[in-house]
């Protein structure tokens, strides 16, 4: 082991691992880890590890262990593995245990995870940084997120821990979960161990969160094709797993990828994936079965708290059933199960202690207006009546078979359970309704959550109904055309949420699929770059005081939105640089009058300087010369040159 892990870290310090060698053993250890035979189920345990457990890693500092995260997981994974073959008597069995056993069924994740990649390919195709400040400042939130990544790619840890700068100002988004962020900077360093330059850590980000949803639809299409059910009628259910991976895809699920939400849309996703693997083990729950629940757990708090409400009645359900038959589990289980429940734990008790600050302004927050689009409600409607309706189905037959008893039960379980994320859409209605006067960002959000969540357990619900094909009575001829037919109908499943097929335009045939309108209007954003995003880029590198904000022309990008991009492309978002906001709205309002709003900011604050754009700068220099503040004014050297 520690030879194996040795030579990885040389590997790494020496620059000859990373880049696609590495991110190449990081794929091949997910699928080789031997947590379960089959190919479906091993690539969702081992999936749920890696996301869930990956950002605990970034609440200790890289300044104290020494080296990058990406390094300490490749290493410390690649040592157990080697430990784990020839620790063995005989080292054939093990080696051989490595290869999943795979089904055509086994195809489904792949396949859904290469529509997943041409659905986001604008964005994983990026290359300059000009390219990826362009498609990322038409939505608010990514500047949000990428000042978050930015920050825990610069220090090597999540920002609470991070040392405070040398005017005190608490870090921003110090409150925010960073588990999808972590996880984007893990992958970073992978890719890249030493940080380089801003351009190359926008390029990195708008790869990787595209990256990162595909791996979200892949483990989803996972733990569908897990389940026993879904393996006992593969042919007939892929029609079914063809629609939720559409849904996915094409549907309510490029919302948040498109919108600027992809750690919300991974929190949808491990959450979806952790009750799956629930229903999969619905007898006896492996220790390894039960690490990898603790880990979706764990992602998904440190994603979006408030969706541990989609898991939270199957798990406290299948919590219960396994006390009742607390017998059947051995000593060494109940000692491994304890370490796992302490991990969980800790992982879910540090997002919690990061928002406790915020839990005073809790109904304040839920309130708030935001930039999302809205779900369809009829499907929604549609889809949560389906699951309910399943859920009765699956309670009202009986079989006496035990194990599909079993499974009944917790997919009964799963469907019921979905009263509880009902209840709370209806509570942030009625709330925000009350409060603001009409329903607003969260109520849309969660229930796009509620959405993505549904279609996967309908998936379930259904494939528990289905009779063995051998029991069925029903005798099949003609099994080929029948295949064939299938097959078909899986194909076109997929574009139950619109077209998502390109290039046909000239003949009439447009996309319609959301994902891939999206897409095509990223691509022509890209040949007409707006001038603001290269003026963007040049605030965030010229030479400047530590404490600079930048103030756009009018006509240009909002006032608020650049400042806040420079600061985060600077990595200096605090709680001071954020609270010039309504300073800087009010220059919106009025531009006027911004010299005057410029003289306000330096005189409150003599640390802070300002930069301006060309067009302004004559003007708010004049202004500052009268009250001898000219010297922390700074005008933005516009520059012809791209960058890349």
């Amino acid at each position: 082991m520690a030879i194996v892990s040795s030579l990885i870290v040389l590997l790494r310090m020496n620059g000859q691992l990373e880049g696609i060698p590495a991110m190449t053993l990081a794929a091949l250890l997910v699928l080789l880890v031997p947590t379960a035979r089959n190919l479906s189920l091993r690539l969702l345990i081992n999936g749920l590890l890696a996301m869930g457990f990956t950002p605990l890693t970034w609440w200790i500092p890289e300044r104290i262990i020494g080296i990058d995260h990406g390094t300490l997981l490749l290493a410390a994974c690649s040592g157990l593995v080697s430990w784990w073959i020839f620790s063995a008597k005989r080292v054939a069995p093990r080696l051989r245990r490595l290869l999943p056993i795979a089904r055509w069924i086994d195809a489904v994740p792949f396949l859904a995870g290469v529509l997943s990649a041409m659905s986001v390919g604008t964005m994983l195709a990026v290359r300059t940084s000009l390219d990826a400040l362009s498609i990322m400042t038409s939505r608010w939130d990514y500047q949000s997120h990428f000042s978050i990544y930015y920050m825990v790619r610069s220090h090597g840890e999540v920002i609470p821990t991070i040392p405070l700068p040398p005017n005190g100002a608490p870090w921003g988004f110090s409150e925010y979960p960073q588990g999808f962020h972590a996880l984007l900077a893990t992958l970073s360093e992978l890719v890249r161990p030493v940080q380089t330059s801003i351009d190359a850590e926008l390029v990195s980000y708008i790869n990787l969160q595209a990256l990162v949803s595909v791996l979200t639809v892949f483990l989803v299409m996972a733990a569908l094709c897990a389940l026993p059910s879904v393996r006992r009628n593969p042919a007939v259910m892929a029609p079914a797993i063809a629609v939720a991976a559409g849904a996915w895809i094409f549907g309510p699920g490029s919302i948040p990828v498109y919108d600027g939400f992809a750690n919300f849309y991974l929190a949808c996703g491990l959450a979806t994936a952790t009750v799956l693997l629930i229903l999969v083990f619905h007898r006896r729950m492996p220790i390894w079965g039960l690490a990898a629940v603790g880990a979706g757990i764990i992602g998904t708090a440190n994603n979006w708290l408030l969706l541990l409400t989609l898991i939270a009645v199957v798990f406290i359900a299948k919590l219960w059933s396994v006390l009742r038959r607390s017998g059947t589990y051995g000593r060494s289980w109940w000692r491994l199960a304890f370490v796992v429940a302490a991990f969980t734990l800790l992982g879910v008790s540090l997002p919690v202690l990061q928002i406790s600050p915020l839990i005073d302004q809790g109904q304040e927050i839920l309130g708030l207006a935001g930039g999302i689009s809205v779900p369809d409600f009829g499907l929604t409607l549609a889809s949560v009546v389906l699951v309910v309706t399943l859920g009765f189905a699956n309670a009202a037959l009986r079989v006496t078979r035990p194990p599909l008893q079993d499974e009944r039960q917790a997919v009964k379980m799963a469907c019921f359970g979905l009263f509880l994320p009902i209840g709370l859409c209806l509570w942030l209605a009625i709330s925000q309704s009350i409060t603001n006067g009409a329903i607003s960002y969260y109520f849309y959000k969660y229930l796009v959550a509620v959405l993505l969540f549904a279609l996967p357990v309908a998936v379930a619900a259904t494939a528990s109904l289905l009779p063995r094909p051998r029991h069925s009575g029903l005798v099949v001829t003609g099994r080929n055309s029948l295949t064939a037919s299938l097959c078909l109908l899986s194909l076109s499943a997929t574009q139950f949420f619109g077209f998502s097929v390109s290039g046909l335009d000239e003949i009439g045939l447009p996309p319609t699929a959301r994902a891939v309108t999206e897409m095509e209007e990223q691509t022509a954003r890209l040949k007409v770059t707006p001038d603001y995003v290269a003026r963007l880029l040049v605030s965030a590198v010229q030479p400047q005081p530590a404490e600079t904000v930048y103030i756009a022309a009018p006509s240009t990008i909002d006032a608020v939105l650049a400042a806040r991009w420079q600061w985060g492309m600077r990595g200096r978002s605090s709680l001071k640089t954020t609270g010039l906001s309504p300073l800087l709205a009010e220059i919106i309002d009025d531009y006027n009058h911004a010299p005057e709003f410029i003289a306000q900011i330096l005189t409150e604050d003599p640390t802070m300087s300002v930069i301006v754009d060309p067009e302004l700068y004559e003007t708010v220099r004049r202004h500052l010369v009268t009250l001898g503040l000219e010297g922390r004014l700074l005008k933005l050297a516009v520059s012809t040159k791209p960058r890349v």
